[in-house]
């Protein structure tokens, strides 16, 4: 509008990626999620400079993809957390208390545990140090809020779990990743395909798109019902479920293939080998995921 006062999301936009769009249509784009923020959170006062420029700065490579598929009132309510605005803790607390509780809960259920967690979570991702600045500004927006920090819950746990036993010499989760070695079979199997096997799940894990390799996480890893993960992405649990057999699915058949085809061993026979460890597919999805950094 002539004579308006309002910023040019499009050029700040572009003055943090230069040659990223055309400016016009960056600003209708733009303005479309400073407003959809400031409806979700009219109480919270959010910036639309400040969310258009920090925006900017975490989207990533494919911007066009990056702004059709962001979750606005989620990057919104992070950007907010990390401002101290009032109130932005508490809507945290209330989208992702029940997440956070899930995801650490599947290591330890103690409360001294959920405690420890919850107040190294909040240190981390929302005051920082002076070496390094608040985790919640890497959050890109990219899958729901509640399932980032969920992520992050479950490896501060596991760090936590782990810093506790590693004084006995031993990882009680290490095995439960694994095939039982009740079966020589199984034992062959750890000896001759364990590497291979875990490379090329690592692989097609790495080739899904962001929201698959999320949903994996959160439900190998954190152990989130489907009902709890589709109430963290709005959608029907059978949505959920049909996504996540899709990406498991994927990840399966492209670990055969790589497994196979390095191996030079028939699909049949690979199939026969290594049925025990192929069934346990979200084992090792599970394993590699956890030690593995959250997108």
């Amino acid at each position: 509008m002539a004579g308006s006062k309002e910023p040019a999301y499009g050029e700040l936009f572009l003055r943090e990626r230069p040659g990223a769009g055309d400016p016009a249509a960056l600003d209708v784009r733009l303005r479309e999620i400073a407003t959809k923020a400031a409806l979700v959170w009219p109480d919270l006062a959010i910036d639309p400079a400040r969310l258009v420029t920090h925006l900017a700065r975490v989207i990533g490579d494919d911007v066009a993809q990056g702004l059709a598929e962001l979750y606005v009132e989620d990057l919104a309510l992070g950007l907010a957390c990390a401002d101290n605005a009032p109130g932005a803790l508490t809507h945290v607390e209330r989208l992702c208390g029940p997440v956070i509780d899930a995801a650490v809960g599947r290591i330890d259920r103690s409360p001294e545990l959920r405690d420890e967690v919850r107040q190294t979570l909040w240190q981390r991702l929302f005051v920082g140090t002076p070496e390094q600045s608040p985790r919640i500004l890497s959050y890109a927006g990219r899958g729901p809020l509640a399932g980032w920090i969920a992520v992050a819950a479950q490896r501060i746990a596991l760090d936590l779990r782990r810093a506790a036993t590693r004084a006995a010499g031993s990882d009680p989760l290490a095995d439960q990743l694994l095939p039982s070695k009740e079966h020589p079979e199984v034992d062959y199997l750890r000896n001759r395909y364990k590497s291979e096997f875990e490379d090329a799940v690592r692989d097609a894990l790495e080739a899904l798109p962001d929201r698959d390799r999320l949903l994996l996480r959160l439900t190998t890893v954190s152990g989130l019902s489907h009902e709890q993960i589709a109430n963290i992405y709005k959608v029907n649990q059978s949505t959920v479920t049909r996504w996540i057999a899709r990406a498991r699915s994927e990840v399966l058949q492209a670990t055969e293939r790589t497994v196979c085809g390095k191996l030079g061993v028939q699909r049949d026979e690979f199939m026969s080998l290594a049925g025990l460890l192929v069934s346990r597919i979200d084992l090792s999805i599970s394993r590699v995921l956890e030690t593995s950094s959250p997108d």
